[in-house]
């Protein structure tokens, strides 16, 4: 099975209710660590066989497999296998909660949470859009299922199955353990213990079993990877009018977080389009023809002028996927240590040299805030603003501590 690689340009997407989670922040540190340690000694068990029968007949299985880490449950007759299509999921005679939206948009690399009813039970899925273009709900994966029998759902008149016997409502955590051997993690509450078993990065079932009378009444199954002959989507090979609209812009301003800087001899408004840097001389290296950045994401790409290589970091500000060329670069540095050929200036002329008394007097004219931080001087304007437009200078305390070493200027604003 093909794996999709989340890391930490991986977002949520709010739906309905679900609260907003990034996926660094939606695992706690001590589940982090365990799946860290067991993850592999879980996948290596696994043969390759077994790993790709996570596939896309998802909701045809009749059979309940032996394996817990094949991610399948069974819920009444039928077997589901995780991720699936959603349209697969939904025709198991779900019914899609009233306050949600199947047509609502998903931003690519993102998940949220949605509900479900059959009848008076209850029941809560993750959405995940793996691939390149947003799609809506409805055009997305399931790859995770929440099922609590303490709330709006009655495993006793609907059955639920877990590989290896175990069942909801009747299973106990001595059976659990039998099951399964010990848990990748386990937390104890005041009302029940979780066990967590983690095959890798959000590939786990936690099963939550109530101190009331010892048994199985929480199962959150998550498995957020791509199924085997996923269609990510197409890139289209429209220019983007973000990107048609750009005008380069013809002198500096007097503002030092004006987005209009000198980079290498030419005038770029951050962020700008990397075409602008393309029509200036600048060459991509090693960039396939066909190369491309999903939709609301970044790559980082090697371009070369006069002999003299930089690493962009490049990114894309629509919600389909586009090619390089359409992604905008949205921070460049120069430091003393760079090649002389390499040169940055701010608006307001500040550039390598600049005396730190200076600056601090442009900021404070505009009425920007700044800080020093260690051998840094961060300018903004507003807390607020500090991540999406700021000025960075560094300063060599071993040569001279008020002089400017090495220049950073970010802007991540398009012009409305």
């Amino acid at each position: 099975m093909k794996r999709k690689v989340l890391g930490v340009f991986f977002t949520a997407m709010c739906l309905c209710a679900a609260p907003v989670m990034s996926y660094a922040e939606a695992q706690d540190t001590e589940t982090t660590e365990a799946a860290e340690a067991v993850g592999e000694d879980a996948e290596a068990s696994e043969t390759e066989a077994a790993s790709e029968e996570t596939g896309t007949d998802q909701a045809s299985a009749t059979e309940l497999s032996d394996n817990l880490y094949d991610f399948q449950i069974k819920i009444g007759d039928k077997v589901y296998q995780f991720p699936m299509y959603y349209e697969e999921f939904a025709a198991q005679d779900w019914t899609l909660g009233k306050n949600e939206d199947p047509e609502m948009g998903v931003s690519t690399n993102s998940y949220g949470s949605i509900s479900f009813y059959k009848g008076d039970d209850r029941i809560s899925v993750d959405v995940i859009n793996l691939g390149i273009n947003e799609v809506p709900v409805n055009q997305c994966l399931v790859a995770g299922i929440d099922i609590n029998a303490n709330y709006d759902f009655d495993a006793g008149s609907t059955p639920v199955e877990l590989p290896g016997g175990i069942i909801m409502g009747k299973s106990s955590l001595e059976d659990i353990k039998a099951a399964y051997g010990d848990p990748s993690d386990t937390y104890e509450g005041d009302l029940y213990t979780q066990y967590t078993y983690s095959k890798d990065y959000y590939e786990e079932i936690r099963l939550s079993v109530y101190k009331d009378d010892n048994t199985l009444k929480e199962i959150d199954l998550r498995n957020y990877v791509e199924p085997e002959g996923f269609d990510k989507g197409s890139v289209s090979d429209e220019v983007p009018e973000i990107v048609s609209s750009y005008t380069a812009p013809t002198e500096l301003r007097d503002d030092i977080l004006a987005p209009q800087v000198e980079y290498c001899g030419d005038l770029y408004s951050l962020p700008a389009p990397v075409s602008a840097f393309l029509a200036n001389g600048w060459e991509l290296q090693d960039v396939a023809d066909d190369a491309y950045v999903a939709g609301r994401d970044l790559e980082f790409v090697d371009m070369m002028k006069n002999n003299q290589s930089v690493h962009f970091s490049v990114y894309n500000f629509t919600q389909n996927a586009t090619s390089i060329e359409n992604c905008f670069v949205r921070d460049l540095e120069i430091g003393s240590y760079d090649s002389e050929a390499l040169t940055l200036k701010l608006s307001g002329g500040y550039t390598l040299g600049a005396k730190k008394a200076d600056l601090i007097a442009a900021a404070e004219a505009k009425g920007y805030e700044y800080a020093e931080d260690g051998d840094y001087l961060n300018i903004y304007k507003t807390a607020d603003t500090k991540i999406d437009n700021r000025a960075q200078f560094w300063f060599n305390k071993d040569e001279d501590p008020d002089t400017v070493a090495s220049v950073e200027y970010l802007n991540e604003i398009l012009p409305e």
